[in-house]
């Protein structure tokens, strides 16, 4: 991930989390896991960002 556009982990921490509001009445502990991972990255990508901003 150390090559990846930090716009493209943002997208994909959003598109993992609304997957993981979609499959919140199937199963509790897959959207826990799926929306914690979206968070992870949402944090990973917004950290990258702000990294590749300032220098």
């Amino acid at each position: 991930m150390n090559y990846s556009n930090p716009v493209s982990i943002i997208l994909a921490a959003i598109m993992v989390t609304v997957l993981a509001l979609k499959s919140k009445d199937d199963c509790f502990f897959c959207f826990l896991g799926l929306f914690f991972v979206g968070l992870f990255l949402f944090i990973f990508g917004i950290i990258k960002y702000f990294r590749n901003y300032n220098g």
